[in-house]
């Protein structure tokens, strides 16, 4: 429920997920994005091409257009490079990798939101306004 209160309170409308996974997250992400907008896209990076058909299933399955997503297969380092700088305003990644929150700095809008699965930020890093909930998930707003 917490990404779907993200991507709901950002009113997010493209939204970068790195790990597919079954789509349950993607789900969240989707539902989210559709309180605050009828458009806006998910885009979602797996190396698996199975978990992504499961995830395009079942984002299909829950009444979401295949304009609604969009499923990228590769490594997350050689597809996040390719996206348009400053396009985006939710950034998950579910696990934690220091590379990510360096990705996100450029992938966000100001006052976007990284999430990631673990991770910290530097007192002094002035790029972000954060804090680590409990379960260690780092939530991060881009400073403007």
């Amino acid at each position: 429920m917490l990404l779907r209160f993200l991507a709901a309170t950002t009113c997010a409308r493209a939204v970068v997920e790195i790990g597919t996974g079954s789509g349950e997250t993607g789900l969240q992400l989707l539902s989210g994005m559709a309180v605050s907008s009828a458009h806006g896209t998910l885009t979602t990076i797996d190396v698996d091409p199975e978990l992504q058909r499961g995830a395009r299933r079942a984002f299909l399955d829950a009444g979401y257009s295949p304009g609604r997503f969009r499923l990228i297969n590769g490594l997350a380092s050689e597809v996040l490079p390719r996206l348009t700088d400053g396009g985006y305003d939710l950034v998950v990644a579910h696990s934690a990798d220091e590379d990510y929150l360096a990705e996100a700095v450029r992938l966000l809008r100001p006052g976007g939101v990284v999430a990631l699965a673990g991770g910290t930020v530097g007192e002094d890093d002035e790029q972000w306004v954060s804090t680590v909930l409990a379960d260690g998930t780092l939530l991060a707003t881009r400073a403007r």
